[in-house]
């Protein structure tokens, strides 16, 4: 029985609901049952102090940690729950969903192993919090297992090689490893090919243990993207090793480091957007000349006795560009050259080819930020469900026209719960529409649809199409032939025939190995971009086309740009596994 008594609700305006019994009502007293409300009404308890409210609705799927007995309250052991949500669905395209509150663990959340050699094990398993700094994992202070920095353990493993972890996320959420943990590593972090960090913090409240960020505990990590994550404290902010698959990250912050704030041995990374304030070198890069690393827009911060001390320490490969150094002796120390900063505008440590004498400098073509649309409360501002108007998951029948109405039904957010849906013919994507999000849904396409999704006019200026799977199918997933901007993020086997003139942004997205990429005369801007088909991979028909962070499989042309078109390529890993079409290459 809830105790009777009214909440306001201030993210989306001021709306009441009134708890009486089992039951909840809006200010007119429409009664209706409370486990209808499902993670919602676990906000309205606890509350969103920022702008942040990741709130979904209760029959998309999605798994509540509180329905699986954890409380949140900072005293309670939560382990136990936590984990079991975890394991309730391997490799099940599953959220599993924390509401705002601080939850006490004493040791390791790992992703489910499910049964091994089946191929559901550790993988499409994503841990969702309803905000970053309202959803904390706390590890209890002087944890067992986690005070021995020679043996160290990690808050959160999403699993071991090999690079079969598609899909895997951590987004909207804080790790807190304590006190007196100085074995403690925050987060061992594993995905393949697609799988995200977004709006993550990682901290340690004495500022003890050996890393924030853990990706050098096993081969073939990545590709995959890290965004706005900050990490406080540890030896090393972020750890990255071995020399596959490569690793984007944007927006990162890292402070109080003790060692290293970046510590690359040997992988592919790319960097930008990076703000170091520490006491020791922001970055190091690597021996031998197998590290690899591309680095834009840096502000490195010195602080304390590094004066005698640079702010990069490069021993592998380094192209670093529109570097800000204060506090440091020098901006860059790479074999016998030294850079002295405080300003660095372009430093490559590698000979340079170039296929025209004019070429001094890369092309800096210029950069936007990934434009996003308001997340939508489902109370306040309700999503349209595709099962709602007709589409049944899982069935293998056509649900064309059911999505085609759940996008014109007038809402703003259409969403496909968890399941498999099949889409037999185009679905316009117009009117009001501004998110189409899958709770990481299925949707199969056959190879006569061209394409899936078509973006054409609508009242929105930016629409977003995320969190969806599909099959392996030959033919373009999405196609924008509007003048309107369209961002496509964290996104598995899709792919692109642009047409319109708007705008295109690509996050942590990949192709199958039949799908290539169109672009003719757009902008575009990719990050973690994740092209894996035989012959030519990209087509840059006449447009401007960024990439920061690209990975390829098998062989063939990679980027094919004609008809005046620009196209910058800013770190990544060409990983040929097979030969070309014509011949002309091998593995």
């Amino acid at each position: 029985m809830y105790k009777r008594q009214s909440w306001d609700i201030t993210d989306n305006g001021s709306y009441s609901l009134l708890l009486q019994s089992n039951q909840v009502s809006d200010t007119s007293r429409n009664f209706i049952p409370a486990r209808t409300l499902g993670s919602f009404l676990v906000n309205l308890n606890l509350g969103s102090t920022n702008e942040e409210n990741i709130v979904f609705p209760t029959d998309a799927g999605v798994l509540n940690v509180r329905n699986f007995g954890a409380k949140g309250d900072g005293v309670t052991d939560d382990t136990a729950a936590i984990q079991a949500a975890l394991n309730a669905y391997p490799n099940g395209q599953r959220i599993i969903y924390l509401p705002n509150g601080t939850y006490l663990v004493s040791k390791t959340l790992s992703w489910p192993a499910g049964t091994p050699g089946t191929g559901n094990d550790y993988k499409n398993t994503i841990l969702q919090g309803q905000s970053q700094n309202g959803v904390i994992i706390r590890l209890k202070d002087e944890a067992s297992g986690f005070t021995d920095p020679n043996n160290p353990q990690a808050v959160i493993f999403t699993g071991p090689a090999p690079a079969q972890r598609f899909g895997n996320s951590i987004r909207n959420l804080t790790v807190d490893t304590g006190s007196k943990n100085s074995g403690a590593i925050g987060i061992q972090f594993n995905a393949s090919n697609q799988g995200s960090m977004r709006q993550v913090t990682v901290r340690s409240a004495d500022r003890q243990g050996v890393a924030g960020l853990d990706f050098d505990f096993a081969d073939e990590i990545g590709p995959l993207l890290v965004k706005g994550v900050t990490v406080n404290g540890f030896q090393y902010g972020i750890m990255t090793g071995y020399t596959v698959n490569s690793q984007t990250f944007e927006n990162i912050t890292l402070q109080n480091q003790s060692v290293y704030g970046f510590w690359n041995y040997s992988q592919v990374v790319n960097i930008r957007n990076l703000t170091s304030t520490n006491t020791v070198p922001a970055i190091y890069n690597g021996v031998g000349g197998i590290s690899h690393m591309t680095l834009l827009n840096a502000s490195l911060n010195g602080t304390g006795n590094t004066t005698n001390q640079a702010a990069i320490i490069n021993g592998g490969t380094l192209l670093a560009r529109d570097i800000t150094t204060t506090g440091y002796q020098t901006a860059i120390a790479s074999g016998t050259t030294t850079i002295i900063g405080p300003t660095v505008s372009e430093f490559v440590s590698a000979n340079v080819s170039r296929l025209a004498s004019t070429a001094t400098t890369t092309l800096n073509l210029p950069v936007k930020e990934t434009p996003d649309v308001p997340w939508d409360n489902p109370i306040t501002t309700p999503w349209a469900n595709v099962v709602t108007y007709g589409a049944i998951p899982n069935d293998g029948i056509d649900d064309t026209s059911a999505i085609q109405a759940a996008i014109d039904s007038g809402r703003t957010t259409v969403y496909f719960p968890n399941g498999y849906f099949n889409l037999q013919g185009t679905v316009l994507v117009r009117n009001n529409v501004r998110r189409i999000l899958g709770t990481e849904a299925y949707i199969d396409l056959p190879n006569t649809v061209n394409p899936g999704f078509k973006v054409v006019d609508g009242n929105s200026p930016t629409v977003v199409i995320e969190r969806i799977q599909s099959g392996f199918n030959t033919t373009p997933t999405i196609e924008n032939a509007s003048s309107r901007t369209l961002v496509i993020r964290d996104a598995t086997n899709v792919s692109g025939n642009m047409t319109g003139a708007g705008d295109v942004f690509i996050e942590n997205v990949v192709s199958n190995p039949f799908q290539s990429w169109t672009f003719n005369g757009q902008n575009v801007w990719a990050r973690q971009f994740n092209v894996e088909n035989t012959g030519t991979h990209i087509v840059n028909n006449g447009g401007n086309l960024w990439i920061f962070g690209l990975k390829t499989e098998r062989g063939g042309t990679l980027i094919d740009t004609r008809n005046g078109g620009r196209t910058e390529v800013l770190g990544g890993l060409a990983y040929t596994t097979s030969g070309s079409l014509n011949g002309t290459q091998n593995d």
